[in-house]
């Protein structure tokens, strides 16, 4: 059945073939455009929807994108034979132009991907449709032109480099354009072109060698002299066999982009496969599309008959998996936690009222804990930043938590930042404006903030109040504690005066010794919320309630500190004390104890994994040696720690103490 196929294809006289032009200019494999991208999934989906949200925004309709994973016979992608043989002149040339010397390191891999696949016969390819505007054929001129993009003001991609985005996912660097449009009479016609990405080589005219370019392009024959000359003349209008029942089967316009030697986005065994990648960046990134209904995405893989769609019934789920995500995969993507936020801001937030017009929707949601104010940006249903200058945590300390969304669909402030964004839509960078750009920019922003600050609840004023028999209180809320870089004078370490602990000199550290040092390891503070309750000075115990709002993957340091009565405001303020711990329990399980007679100031524990999933309040025993006189005004302070290294077994003298052989929970604290 594929050799008839075959046959039946080679058999049609089609009249369009890749043409790779003359030049005077040498050109290797690796190319600067395309190296701006490496193939992560993100940037090329977000471009590919990117163009389709525009399209069907001009088009007047909410837009419907459909992606398909297949796999295709070789001699199925247009022009495959000139491909082949451009790649293997282009070869050829390089090594003559090396001189015997190695190919760099980029250039081998891109020569070895497309070798493979020109070996292989079946081909795996990554199809977009959509229903959009579509394009013409003096468009498509512009779509292969790179910095010629035609959207001027109505729409996103200004920069003409977008579809450079589409190769980073193709290992032939080969990529397919068909398209549905309406002529200016108002009928239904088709084009299409392709453009694929080799190295200059030499070609031999006669008696003549010339050197061609390392850009080839799929366009008609016979006006391969009129291609950049005559826009849209040497675009072929008859769709190749293989997109060609794609384009049929659309009810209007809309455009198809093929990805040709899909290399699933270099992802790693451990990645998410190619389907659940494409969904997950169309959710994270197009929320407000989608919440919207302006934006529906189907991906299937053909190969296995496996379907995902991305609508409002799916984007909690989609989202979910990734919602403790605190930092970005990349800098300047959506991170997971910003992504979930913005959703649950879109269903369960307050839409509010205010005057910068239609073009401009505010939901408010509400949020509790020690957590940081956000302001996402949305443009056209797009996200383009959770950082925006004038919309940061700073600029609203003076109010409870919240999480907003913004959604710029047209007017002023839309049309100012997308000319702030740059190419990759992205943040606000006020040094792609001129100097009234700017102005207007930061004064429509401020206006924002404004708007945002009167649906806000202001933070009360609380004086403090502290009973004589309790520690401090500040209720049932997360606490705000400073992030540890190390711990006080007296911990440990070698000095003078500084505790015991810590190696001989000329002794190496024995066997299972837990290294000691005047720093603490850095620390930074869990999410958790405590109550004191009556302190016991007789039993020597401090006891609270304890509820840990996070997962902790290391461990949790304890100490309790005895205010001093002064700060750094005065002239010489004294140094914060600790009160010495022996051990911690909870519920009658001890979960650390020091061997150290004296106490240390701090001990840690490894929290178990339930206590973050139950969220229940735990009661916290935290027994003191010395003198308790000072328990009633002992104030908690809570760190997050990484777990102590143990120090290699030793072949020297040295031998581990009893002191040195404590228990990670204690040596927590001693290090």
């Amino acid at each position: 059945m594929a050799a008839d196929r075959h046959r039946r294809i080679a058999g049609q006289r089609l009249s369009a073939d890749l043409y790779f032009a003359p030049t005077h200019s040498p050109h290797g494999f690796t190319h600067p455009a395309l190296s701006h991208f490496d193939g992560d999934v993100e940037p090329v989906v977000r471009e590919l929807l990117q163009n389709s949200v525009d399209a069907a925004d001009k088009a007047g309709r909410p837009c419907k994108v459909h992606f398909e994973i297949r796999d295709i016979d070789n001699h199925e992608l247009p022009g495959f034979e000139t491909y082949r043989r451009t790649f293997e002149l282009a070869v050829e040339q390089r090594e003559q132009e090396r001189g015997g010397a190695p190919p760099t390191h980029d250039e081998k891999i891109i020569v070895d991907r497309i070798g493979h696949h020109l070996t292989t016969p079946r081909i795996p390819v990554l199809i977009c449709v959509d229903n959009g505007t579509g394009i013409t054929p003096a468009r498509m001129q512009s779509l292969l032109t790179s910095g010629n993009s035609d959207k001027g003001d109505g729409g996103a991609g200004s920069f003409g480099l977008g579809h450079h985005a589409a190769f980073s996912a193709s290992d032939l660097r080969y990529v397919l354009y068909a398209s549905r449009f309406r002529s200016s009479e108002g009928e239904l016609k088709s084009v299409s072109s392709g453009h694929a990405v080799l190295a200059t080589h030499i070609r031999q005219h006669a008696n003549t060698k010339r050197i061609h370019a390392h850009d080839g392009f799929w366009v008609n024959d016979r006006d391969q002299g009129q291609l950049f000359v005559e826009p849209g003349e040497a675009y072929p209008r008859n769709v190749p066999p293989m997109l060609s029942p794609t384009i049929e089967a659309m009810p209007d316009t809309g455009m198809v982009v093929c990805i040709a030697g899909f290399n699933e986005f270099q992802r790693e065994e451990f990645d998410l496969t190619s389907m659940h990648a494409i969904a997950y960046v169309a959710a994270s990134n197009f929320c407000d599309a989608v919440q919207a209904e302006s934006l529906t995405v189907t991906v299937c893989d053909a190969r296995s008959g496996e379907e995902l769609i991305v609508d409002p019934s799916s984007l909690e789920r989609i989202l979910r998996s990734r919602r403790e995500e605190r930092r970005a995969p990349k800098q300047g993507q959506i991170q997971g936690s910003f992504a979930y936020s913005a959703h649950e801001t879109l269903t369960r937030g307050t839409a509010i009222a205010h005057e910068m017009g239609d073009g401009v929707a505010v939901a408010i949601r509400s949020v509790e804990g020690n957590v940081r104010s956000r302001v996402h940006l949305y443009r056209k249903g797009m996200w383009i930043t959770s950082s925006a200058e004038r919309l940061r945590h700073n600029d609203f300390s003076d109010y409870m938590p919240f999480d907003a969304v913004v959604s710029l669909r047209d007017g002023d402030l839309e049309r100012h930042v997308r000319s702030a964004e740059g190419p990759e839509h992205r943040g606000i960078d006020f040094k792609r404006l001129d100097p009234a750009e700017k102005k207007r920019l930061r004064q429509l922003l401020r206006e924002l903030g404004a708007v945002i600050r009167v649906n806000l609840e202001a933070k009360s004023e609380q004086e403090e109040f502290r009973p004589d028999d309790f520690a401090i209180v500040q209720g049932d809320a997360t606490q705000t504690l400073e992030s540890v870089g190390r711990t006080s004078p007296g911990l440990g370490g070698t000095r003078r005066g500084r505790g015991q602990g810590g190696t001989r000199p000329g002794k190496k550290k024995g066997t299972g010794i837990v290294r000691k040092s005047g720093r603490a390891r850095p620390g930074s503070v869990p999410k958790f919320a405590w109550a004191p309750l009556e302190a016991a000075p007789e039993a020597r115990v401090f006891t609270v309630l304890f509820s840990l709002r996070e997962e902790i993957p290391g461990l949790i340091g304890i100490r309790l500190s005895v205010p001093t009565g002064s700060d750094q405001t005065c002239d010489s303020p004294l140094p914060q004390r600790f009160l010495q711990l022996r051990a911690i329990r909870c519920d009658g399980q001890e979960l650390a104890r020091t061997r150290t007679p004296t106490g240390v100031q701090e001990l840690t524990f490894e929290p178990p994994p339930q206590w973050a999933s139950q969220g229940e309040r735990k009661t916290l025993e935290i027994e003191v040696t010395g003198e308790s006189e000072e328990l009633a005004i002992a104030q908690l302070e809570v760190v997050r720690r990484q777990p102590p290294k143990a120090i290699p077994k030793s072949t020297g003298e040295g031998e581990s103490t009893d002191e040195s052989a404590a228990t990670p929970q204690a040596a927590g604290a001693e290090r």
